[in-house]
């Protein structure tokens, strides 16, 4: 019997290993892989082969692909490929190191305000673009900012962004995203 969730080692596509597991959310998980044709690595994100079998979460997931892809900008990840292997939908993305905005403030208590404006500047940048480009991103949170190892920071998950113009696709999300945003923020 197939795994409902991704394993170490499991190759997608013919082009992405899963090497390591690098987080884990309510509706999949994501690994650091390595493109096997171009031997780069890559960060792949695997919705759990329950979740893709339903057909609204299934649609959310295109949508955080196609909501990201749609953003050319050095503020945001960027998305390099979406496809199903086996049951397991993918969105394979650009492999950043760092941390996110909300490691960094646990592990330092406060930043500097030097590095605070250098934050929300960068994000504001993302969410300018996301704006520019129809995009809602609806889920800012320090969680979702990660912190690369070059110290820019970089706007991630649109997984329950609101496509502007897109009525049939917002419709369906609303009630998901209300659900899935993070009040406090």
């Amino acid at each position: 019997m197939a795994p409902k969730i991704p394993e170490i080692g499991l190759i997608l596509a013919g082009r992405y290993r899963l090497d390591e597991k690098l987080g884990e959310g309510g509706m999949g998980t994501v690994w650091r892989a390595e493109h096997l044709v171009l031997c780069a690595p890559v960060a792949v994100k695997v919705l759990d082969r329950d979740m893709s079998k339903d057909e609204e979460a299934h649609d959310r997931f295109i949508r955080e692909a196609r909501s990201a892809a749609a953003l050319r900008s050095p503020h945001v990840v960027q998305i390099l490929d979406y496809g199903i292997d086996d049951g397991f939908p993918y969105i394979a993305m650009e492999l950043l190191e760092g941390e996110t905005l909300q490691r960094r403030i646990s592990r330092l208590g406060k930043m500097t305000p030097l590095d605070t404006a250098r934050v929300i500047s960068h994000v504001a940048r993302a969410v300018a673009r996301a704006h520019e480009a129809g995009v809602i991103h609806r889920d800012l949170k320090p969680g979702n900012i990660l912190v690369a190892a070059d110290g820019e920071p970089r706007l991630l998950d649109f997984g329950i962004a609101r496509l502007l113009g897109d009525s049939e696709a917002n419709a369906s999300s609303t009630q998901t995203a209300t659900a899935a945003m993070t009040p406090a923020y």
